[in-house]
């Protein structure tokens, strides 16, 4: 089964890993399909990455890449490059999010940095940096420098989702903004840690 996880599965368990616990141990879908943001992002993705396949930020060059499937057989595990751009020396991946603009905390950090392992594994280039466009109500678009820090984190979140696979032990969390419309949230026993506001916003994570 841990060899079967996916950037999703990591992003979402650096969100909360109770969400690991809960869909990939117990097997509870998340049904989140109906949501409108959920939907609105959706649609999103898929008029940049499907409809708009020759659309490029104006100031890249290269070729654009959409819809990419990938697979580390380094690290075991796969994901799905929504948009990039390859160069003759980079690929560049570029992140669409339908909300505001947020903090680029660990959930964020999480995605770009597994996302860069598949591609430096699969296309043999090098991710420098990748570009998150922030595009609900005012378009913000935000360059992330992929570090070694960047890659190691998100290879320590995809080691603590297979850990909370390996032992099926519900993980510990806190209760804090982030429960407020989650799709657990009347199945999750509350924490002993008292509510507090959560430091990573990144909460529109798909």
């Amino acid at each position: 089964m841990s060899s079967g996880l996916s950037v999703t599965n990591a992003v979402e368990h650096a969100f909360c890993p109770r969400f690991t616990y809960f869909q990939l141990v117990l097997g509870i879908e998340q049904r989140e399909g109906k949501r409108g943001t959920v939907l609105a992002g959706r649609t999103f993705h898929s008029r940049h990455s499907t409809t708009n396949k020759s659309y490029k930020i104006k100031r890249l060059n290269g070729v654009k890449l959409t819809e990419i499937l990938l697979y580390s057989k380094e690290y075991m595990f796969s994901g799905k490059i929504d948009e990039a751009i390859e160069t003759s020396d980079e690929i560049l991946i570029i992140e669409r999010k339908y909300s505001d603009y947020v903090v680029i905390g660990p959930t964020m950090k999480t995605q770009l940095g597994l996302l860069a392992i598949l591609a430096e594994e699969n296309f043999g280039k090098k991710v420098k940096r990748a570009i998150i466009v922030f595009d609900k109500t005012k378009r913000i678009e935000i360059q992330v420098k992929i570090t070694k820090n960047i890659k190691q984190l998100a290879l320590s979140t995809l080691q603590k989702t297979r850990d909370v696979l390996s032992s099926g032990i519900i993980p510990p969390s806190r209760h804090d903004n982030r429960c407020l419309n989650c799709c657990y949230r009347k199945i999750c026993p509350p924490c002993t840690s008292k509510r507090q506001p959560s430091t990573d916003v990144s909460a529109n994570y798909a």
